[in-house]
């Protein structure tokens, strides 16, 4: 087998062992914070900021998830920006900032589940009377995992990378797992919700109409 096989059999086989029955109850409280046009926020550290922002403003998803970025946890910073996870006060002060009449509910994105600001962020959230999820992978050293509602297991072995190449692991999977785990919780809230409110391309016909629409009900689209 090829290092290009392999790769694409650890990704097939993570995808394929997820337990998805955690996502419905998730989609069912989500759904009910978003009946009246609230959003979702998506919060990630590094890489992790990938997914917060994978739903957001695109075709196949749903206009009421909002990332919630912050340049310091940016992964363009490189080994800056592992530091700033653990920075104190930082996950109160990124929750501080939503917007009380739409904010409802906080995703929380990190397979380790070891930066703390992102724990720090779900306590803030909760004590804001938001709801929490995360997207993580759930083991002793998870501390977000238990600072959270609900958890959205993506299961990846410590360190995320499993093919190994040169006496080094490669191919993380964290990042293509956790996707499948986002949008399996878009669509199913979605679902619940009924309310018409997936982003099309612009690109297919009538699109740039319909999206239109959805701005103008989500300002947070227009930022």
């Amino acid at each position: 087998m090829s290092h290009a096989e392999r790769v694409r059999a650890a990704y097939a086989a993570a995808v394929a062992a997820l337990d998805l029955t955690p996502v419905g109850p998730a989609a069912d409280a989500l759904a009910a914070r978003l009946q009246d046009g609230g959003l979702l926020h998506a919060l990630g550290c590094g890489h992790s900021q990938a997914l917060a922002l994978e739903g957001y403003h695109r075709a196949g998803a749903p206009a009421w998830v909002a990332p919630l970025l912050d340049a310091r946890l940016d992964p363009g910073r490189g080994a800056e920006e592992t530091a700033t996870e653990h920075t104190e006060g930082l996950g109160r002060e990124l929750v501080a900032r939503l917007d009380p009449t739409r904010a409802r509910a906080l995703l929380l994105i990190s397979n380790s589940g070891r930066a703390a600001v992102l724990q720090e962020a779900a306590l803030a959230a909760r004590g804001a009377g938001l709801l929490t999820i995360a997207i993580t992978s759930p083991g002793p050293d998870n501390r977000l995992a238990l600072a959270v509602e609900h958890v959205l297991a993506t299961n990846v072995p410590n360190g995320d990378a499993v093919v190994e190449i040169s006496g080094a692991r490669m191919a993380p999977l964290s990042t293509v797992v956790g996707a499948v785990l986002l949008h399996a919780l878009l669509a199913e809230t979605e679902a619940r919700l009924g309310a018409g409110t997936v982003l099309v391309s612009v690109h297919v016909a009538g699109g740039e109409r319909r999206n239109a629409t959805l701005l103008d009900r989500y300002p947070h689209l227009r930022p």
